[in-house]
């Protein structure tokens, strides 16, 4: 158009909002073509060279995309803010900017809009129990796959007494009370800091006192990073969240045995487990596994691996946490109450689980 200058504010924001959408989409492929890969009965050379190349290659290219889509939508959304502000100056009329953005950096803005956020005070470092998969609530959002992940390396890092030091290193206040968290999380292996507001939404993790705690900023942060928003962290895989705290490549792993799942936590090895994908009626083609076979255990869900032990009876049985809580609680549209707190004998694990992600965390 003759004479135009800058931007039309309300197609950039549209085009940032969709780049955003599609980069979620796209991790979203990225990690169900992993964990179907994992998961997938195929053993021999064949298998192990295509999976390396999955990994080594395919996985790291499609979350390269996905991360650089971000950044552009982004940049969009900053451009259109920046040229809504140059436009309000040069009309002299006021601005939405200038009364205040409603969703600034580092605050992903609460679940439900009339449910204002919640302050966390003080320094969340000091809470000892918070991490522990006994003090772990999750809220109203989706993402056990990130909980499940952060509270299994707490928990051995914690074992390892190095918990303390490695928040100290990835959790940085900004004021003092602070009003603010600068949260170092890694992509792809490199660490990114991401800086939030000191708060949680109303429905996010909480510890077993119903207080937020360094979780819930992590929580936040997450969101932040992934998209800007907790809808970005509604689904996922462990293995991502282990990758996301640690920096370290996580290792994704179909149905192990306990004996498999025991030697990785005396290795010294964050561990959580994965429940059986419930069928999608519109894909069946696609989802080849049943839902878990005992009423208790939540379908499509993240467990921390607590220990490998032998019990009374002389069984070797797996404890899991349900990030749920110990007292646990029942899904919507299920009346039978699920467990917060597991002990299963290896049969039981296998009719009901099917993935094991792990973490290096020495």
């Amino acid at each position: 158009m003759p004479g135009f200058y800058g931007a039309d504010i309300g197609q950039l924001r549209v085009l940032a909002k969709t780049m955003s959408a599609h980069s979620t989409k796209i991790n979203s492929m990225s990690s169900e073509l992993t964990q179907l890969l994992a998961s997938a009965k195929w053993e021999g050379r064949d298998a192990s060279s295509f999976r390396a190349a999955w990994n080594s290659d395919h996985r790291p290219l499609l979350r390269s995309i996905a991360a650089n889509l971000q950044r552009q939508a982004k940049d969009l959304a900053k451009n259109a803010e920046e040229q809504e502000k140059a436009s309000s100056r040069s009309s002299g009329s006021p601005s939405s900017s200038d009364a205040g953005d409603s969703n600034p950096p580092g605050d992903p803005g609460p679940i439900n809009p009339d449910m204002p956020d919640v302050p966390v005070p003080g320094d969340v470092r000091d809470d000892p129990d918070a991490g522990d998969p006994e003090d772990i609530r999750q809220g109203a959002i989706g993402d056990c796959w990130l909980l499940a992940g952060l509270g299994s390396v707490a928990q051995t890092l914690k074992a390892q007494g190095k918990l303390d030091e490695f928040l100290a290193e990835h959790l940085k206040p900004v004021g003092d009370p602070p009003t603010h968290w600068t949260v170092t999380l890694y992509e792809d292996g490199k660490p990114v800091e991401v800086t939030v507001e000191a708060k949680s939404t109303d429905g996010g993790v909480r510890g077993a006192d119903g207080q937020p705690n360094w979780m819930s900023i992590y929580e936040r942060a997450a969101a932040e990073h992934r998209g800007g928003s907790y809808d970005d962290i509604d689904g996922g895989f462990s293995s991502e969240a282990m990758e996301l705290m640690t920096g370290k490549s996580a290792d994704k792993d179909g149905q192990l045995d306990l004996d498999s799942i025991e030697d990785k936590l005396e290795n010294g090895q964050a561990v959580s487990v994965g429940t059986e994908t419930t069928r999608d009626e519109d894909f069946d083609w696609f989802w080849e596994k049943d839902e878990v076979n005992a009423k208790d255990i939540v379908p499509d869900h993240a467990y921390v691996v607590v220990d490998v032990k032998t019990n009374d009876d002389g069984e070797k049985v797996v404890v899991l946490a349900n990030p749920w809580g110990p007292d646990g609680g029942s899904l919507a549209d299920d009346p039978d109450h699920k467990a917060g707190h597991l002990e299963l004998t290896e049969k039981e694990y296998k009719d009901n689980f099917d993935s094991v992600y792990s973490v290096d965390t020495k």
